[in-house]
């Protein structure tokens, strides 16, 4: 991996007059049909909340147990240097691959200009071996949200992006299975590489959408109604309401520069840190502060103390896509994020008492064909939620209902603050 950020700069200043270079030349290609440089990108990160009764730790302290160096420029600014695994011998020689700001105790920045299949596989593998580290998840659910709240009134005559992907991976033969997951560790779907030009391509249940809000708004809903896959939302474009162009988000917490500006993308990308971290804060008030029993209209055999996490599903699964889920499920690198053994209580009935991957929370569930529900302890990682919900749509039902005790989950959002108050904000 080549060096793709400067060395032995003086403050952050310099990083983001880089990074604005970057943009411009980026911006550029877009508009002439072909990009010469990947574009500029963040990587929002998420660690834990002191509120949580946990410490959080420095960032210097979690990302040194990664192989990561990272080099002080200020009290929240730090460089970023990997190993380059391409170089001959050992050890490998260090590379600097862009800078990781810290928002606040709980989350973090990383920009970069690596190529997104590079940069999504490094930020995975850093979460993948740190129990401190998980990406911010924005569920379809928080996607549509934002639609109707935020992008969708953002002009009628800009033009917008939807990608949708639901890839039903319980469903299909190993060999699919396994070519799924490699192909999501290498993006390589080139209507999803936004270093490169948008080439239409379907797989499975995937597409993107791109007109002019106006005509989107008439047709989103019943376009839905119609096809349950497109509530599996994996990407939305933001049309950018200071300058020329746009800012990709995916579900993941990556956000893609498609505008002239860092400033506008450092913005942008800050605006959606605290919508999201306002979306935690609301589940965990629900999940910590308002514990009580299941309704009789929602019992589950699960007699723990604990606010549940409820998800039904539209479309009940058929027995053998079921049993293919819980065989795959609880595998060691599983895309749930989870550890546990299940206990078989029936053809599509299965308890797990386990643990969150993240933190290795206790976490006890119980899965059967039409839904599940999951039951964590007070002091729960809000992300934990979220980044279930995420999956689960995702990869098992493009189409669900859920709540948070009697809260519908969607609901969470509701005290989401607008771009202009996030921006207000101090």
């Amino acid at each position: 991996m080549p060096n793709t950020g400067p060395e032995d700069i003086k403050d952050r200043f310099e990083a983001y007059r880089f990074f604005n270079g970057l943009a411009v030349e980026g911006k550029e290609g877009l508009d002439a049909g072909h990009t010469r440089i990947p574009l500029v990108k963040t990587f929002l990160l998420e660690h834990v909340s002191g509120k949580s009764g946990r410490t959080p730790k420095p960032p210097a302290e979690i990302f040194s147990n990664l192989r990561v160096k990272l080099s002080q420029i200020d009290d929240t600014f730090h460089s970023v240097q990997v190993p380059d695994e391409n170089a001959q011998g050992s050890p490998k020689p260090m590379v600097a691959t862009g800078f990781l700001e810290q928002y606040d105790e709980r989350f973090f920045a990383y920009y970069t200009v690596v190529h997104s299949e590079d940069a999504r596989k490094l930020v995975r593998g850093w979460i993948t071996h740190s129990a401190d580290l998980d990406s911010a998840w924005f569920s379809s659910q928080l996607l549509q949200t934002l639609w109707d709240r935020d992008v969708s009134h953002r002009g009628d005559g800009r033009i917008v992006k939807f990608t949708f992907k639901y890839d039903s991976i319980f469903e299909m033969p190993e060999d699919a299975v396994q070519a799924t997951e490699e192909e999501d560790d290498a993006d390589v779907p080139e209507a999803d590489r936004d270093d490169k030009l948008e080439v239409e391509r379907t797989w499975k249940a995937r597409s993107a959408v791109s007109d002019r809000i106006g005509r989107i708004k008439k047709a989103l809903g019943t376009l839905q109604q119609n096809y349950s896959a497109l509530h599996a939302l994996f990407s939305l474009r933001f049309p950018s309401r200071r300058g020329h162009g746009s800012h990709d988000l995916f579900q993941h917490g990556q956000v893609t520069n498609r505008s002239d500006s860092f400033e506008d993308h450092r913005n942008t990308v800050r605006y959606l840190y605290r919508a999201y971290k306002s979306v935690l804060q609301a589940t965990e008030e629900v999940a910590w502060n308002k514990v009580e029993p299941l309704s009789q209209s929602k019992k589950s055999g699960l007699n723990i103390k604990g606010v549940p996490l409820i998800i039904r599903f539209k479309e009940e699964l058929s027995e053998a896509t079921f049993r293919r889920w819980m065989a795959l499920a609880f595998q060691k690198k599983n895309i749930f994020r989870l550890w546990g053994e299940p206990i078989e209580l029936g053809p599509t009935k299965v308890h797990v008492y386990g643990a969150d991957r993240h933190l290795w929370q206790p976490i006890n569930l119980e899965f059967t064909s039409k839904g599940l529900v999951a039951i964590l302890p007070q002091g729960t990682c809000g992300n934990t939620f979220h980044r279930l919900v995420t999956n689960i749509q995702r990869y098992v039902s493009p189409e669900i209902e859920a709540w948070l005790g009697s809260k519908p989950f969607q609901s969470l959002a509701d005290g989401m603050p607008s771009e202009q108050e996030a921006h207000d904000e101090k």
